[in-house]
Order: C-alpha cells, then structure tokens, then sequence
C-alpha cells in the first residue's frame, strides 16, 4: 500500500476513526473480489421442450393449485373406488379430484392418469408433479402427489386414510414407476406443437 494511504490512516486513527479504518479497509477488500457467478436453474422441462414464459407461469399456476388442493385433503378417509372428500378417496380418486380442483381434467384410473400426462424426470421433479409406483405388480398401479422434500400425499389404504408418505422409504422408492406432470388440456396442446 502507499506512503499516503497510511498517512492518512494514521490521522483517522488520530481523531478516533477506528471503525471508519476498519469500514474502508472491508470495503475495499470487497470491491477487488470479483462477483460469484449468477445461480444456474434447471429447464423446467427436457431440453427438446422449450416453454414460452406465459407456458412456464401457467405450469407453475397448475402445480401450485395442485399442490394446495393436495395437502388440504390430508386426514380425509380411505375408500376404494371413492372419489370425493365427504365419501373418502383411492388413490386415484384423489388425483382426480385435486386435478380436476385445479382445472385439469383426468381420466379415473392410475393406469390412464399415467398415459394422459408427459412425463418429467425424477430430476426435474417439482411440488404438484405426480408420483407413480408399481404396488401390486402392474406399472402405475399406485399414485401420490409430490409436496416436496422428498415426501408425497396419497390415499394409502382404510387405516392411514390420504396422508403424507417419504419417498425415501425403501417400500416407495423401490416401486417409483415415474414422475408425470399435471396440465390442463389447453397447456398439453402447446407443448405437442
């Protein structure tokens, strides 16, 4: 450093500036550091797939709505072939209902719900996305909608009713058949073209 910097360093010193030393000293320190390169985010979807901004923020709107809609179903009962909230859901009844509550139509069984929406690696996995499982030996035979972190709500079975599960279970991350992302009909039509 020069002969000036610490004369005038040693007059701050002089007349109790201590803490402006110490300021310009750390601001300076800062201003030679050069800025951490800017965060990267994943593609929303595979590369081939390039939404348009208003796509991306009615994804992002969908996903949302599924997500809330989901996790205001927990606790409900459990009733094969059941479909709304006063009667208790399936599995697949669930995703139905919470879809169709968030403007997506569906059809009914896990097998078809599978088959009506794109699929999005485990990777790109989002909150709203839906989650497939093999559990009684037939691919999708078992869906959830992901919440985050890892965990997703479903209708399980008469004793656990529509709950919160891991994914991290060996039961469920061993029968993962997919990841399928819910849009409505007019969203489906835009990504096809």
């Amino acid at each position: 450093m020069s002969r000036q910097y610490f004369m005038f360093a040693n007059e701050t010193l002089r007349f109790g500036g201590v803490a402006l030393l110490v300021l310009t000293m750390t601001l300076s320190g800062c201003a030679t550091m050069t800025a951490p390169p800017a965060p990267t985010t994943p593609p929303l979807s595979t590369p081939e797939y390039q939404p348009s901004d208003h796509v991306s923020h009615a994804e992002a709107t969908t996903l949302d709505a599924v997500l809330v809609h989901a996790i205001s179903e927990i606790g409900k009962s459990y009733r094969w072939g059941g479909a709304s909230p006063q009667t208790g859901f399936d599995c697949s009844g669930l995703i139905q209902y919470v879809l169709e509550q968030a403007g997506v139509d569906i059809p009914r069984t896990s097998f078809a719900q599978a088959a009506a929406l794109p699929s999005v690696p485990l990777n790109r996995i989002r909150p709203g996305d839906l989650v497939f499982f093999n559990t009684m030996g037939q691919p999708f035979s078992h869906v959830g909608i992901y919440i985050g972190g890892q965990q997703f709500v479903s209708a399980l079975n008469r004793r656990q009713g529509v709950a919160v599960q891991s994914l991290q279970i060996p039961y469920w991350s061993e029968r993962l058949d997919g990841v399928r992302r819910p849009m409505p009909t007019e969203l489906l039509a835009m990504r096809d073209n």
